[in-house]
C-alpha cells in the first residue's frame, strides 16, 4: 500500500484493521462481535473508524491488561 503523507482522522476498514495491528478478517470478526469502537457514519454508505477512538481503545485494553497479573512473574 503506499504510505500517505499524513494519518487521516477517519479511518476505512482496511487502514482502520492496519492501525491497530489486525488483518481485515479479524478485525471484521471484531466489528461483528461488538469488540471494537463503533464506526462513524461519514456519508450515506460511508463509515469509518475515528483514530482518537481507535487509540483510547488501545489505551483500555492496555489498562486492563495492566492491572491482571502476569502468569510469568511466578516462574
Amino acid at each position: 500500500a503506499a504510505l500517505l503523507p499524513i494519518t487521516p482522522r477517519i479511518l476505512r476498514r482496511e487502514l482502520a484493521a492496519l492501525y491497530v495491528g489486525l488483518a481485515t478478517s479479524t478485525w471484521d470478526a471484531e466489528v461483528a462481535a461488538g469488540r471494537v469502537p463503533s464506526p462513524v457514519q461519514i456519508t450515506h454508505g460511508v463509515k469509518g473508524w475515528d483514530r482518537y477512538d481507535l487509540d483510547a481503545w488501545i489505551e483500555d485494553r492496555k489498562a486492563a491488561q495492566s492491572s491482571r497479573p502476569n502468569t510469568w512473574d511466578d516462574v
